[in-house]
């Protein structure tokens, strides 16, 4: 933990508020507004109609071309369409990849720049205000600045971020998470506990994010626990940790875990969420090894509540926590994860061999 700090969330965030009342604050000042989603959540979740009927004097602009790891030439795209269609305010609808693209669309509207160029340079025109409206209890994209963008040339995820990409606006509204199916919603959620988990441990923690932390473990273990038992599931509770856990690791970033989940997905295809639960057991063990102290106190979280995220990744996959990482080159895994600023932030000297040995 630091001990030197500062904890800084700019975002203004409404939990379980009528949406209506909050879209209606939010676009008040505006007649044009855009819209960043995938194809599918902002229908099955019918918040397209409801813009749509509820507010007959704006005029929307959609722009779904959303991937689940969204693209350099998507948020360029949506850059594009969004200063065309000349609009003053913009929501970013749906998961972590919705909420991240938004954000980037909503700089790239203002700023006609190729992607690494406008990433490198700290002279640039403001962003589009955003609200973001998160559809899954994982990606805590709603409460930070981050837009993690993929470049398929390279098979790399980037990191897009300015100290304007934050949203003005969160609403987290646990209604739109009944659509989502039930093994995404569980990859989701270890997502979460991932950021929380990984954000408590990092070397760029401090008290501030130490105690969100422990909160938002503390809630995603109770619910994982529930649904071992009952296949029953708090969605509003999840949000809310998840959007906990967005703000943790806003100040303290993520660590070699999520390098190395990074390359099982751009690699090997595997949905974010399952990656990170795959690696969550393993990454444990890791600092365990090295006696990393704070460990004991996500153990005895385990211990009060009598349930483990491992017992938890366990029974939710089976022998698909060996099977998925059968085929997966670990040593290339290792050299992309280790070169990655995430790895900066582990609570222990990334070496090489120490990664391997648990992978054997």
């Amino acid at each position: 933990m630091s001990e030197s700090f500062f904890f800084h969330s700019p975002v203004k965030v409404f939990v379980e508020k009528d949406p209506y009342e909050v879209l209606s604050d939010f676009l008040s000042d505006s007649c044009r507004i855009g819209v960043v989603s995938g194809k599918v959540a902002i229908l099955k979740t019918g918040f397209k109609e409801f813009l749509l009927k509820r507010f007959p004097d704006k005029e929307f602009f959609f722009y779904d071309d959303i991937s689940e790891n969204p693209r350099i030439n998507e948020v360029i795209k949506g850059g594009r369409f969004l200063r065309d269609s000349k609009v003053e305010k913009v929501i970013a609808f749906g998961g972590g990849s919705a909420l991240d693209a938004g954000k980037a669309c909503s700089i790239f509207a203002t700023n006609n720049r190729p992607f690494y160029e406008l990433m490198a340079d700290n002279n640039y025109e403001k962003p589009i205000p955003l609200l973001a409206v998160p559809t899954t209890c994982g990606t805590g994209s709603e409460m930070n600045h981050y837009s993690i963008i993929t470049d398929l040339e390279k098979m790399d995820k980037v990191n897009f971020k300015k100290p304007d990409l934050f949203p003005k606006y969160a609403m987290l509204w646990s209604e739109y998470l009944k659509s989502l199916d039930e093994t995404l919603l569980l990859w989701t959620v270890y997502d979460a506990f991932s950021h929380a988990m990984e954000g408590y441990l990092s070397k760029r923690s401090n008290p501030f994010s130490d105690i969100l932390a422990i909160e938002a473990m503390r809630l995603i273990l109770t619910n994982l626990k529930s649904y071992s038992n009952s296949k029953k599931l708090n969605l509003s509770k999840l949000l809310f940790a998840s959007s906990l856990s967005g703000a943790v690791i806003l100040h303290t970033g993520t660590t070699i875990l999520h390098a190395l989940g990074y390359y099982l997905t751009n690699v090997h295809g595997i949905q974010h969420g399952l990656a990170n639960a795959l690696l969550i057991p393993r990454y444990l063990m890791m600092c365990e090894g090295k006696g990393v102290e704070k460990i004991d106190v996500i153990r005895n979280i385990e211990k009060e509540l009598h349930f483990s995220i491992v017992d938890s990744i366990k029974d939710v996959l089976g022998d698909r926590l060996i099977k998925l990482l059968s085929g997966v080159d670990t040593e290339k895994m290792v050299d992309y994860a280790s070169n990655k600023p995430n790895s900066l932030s582990t609570p222990f000297v990334v070496t090489k061999d120490y990664i391997l040995r648990h992978f054997s």
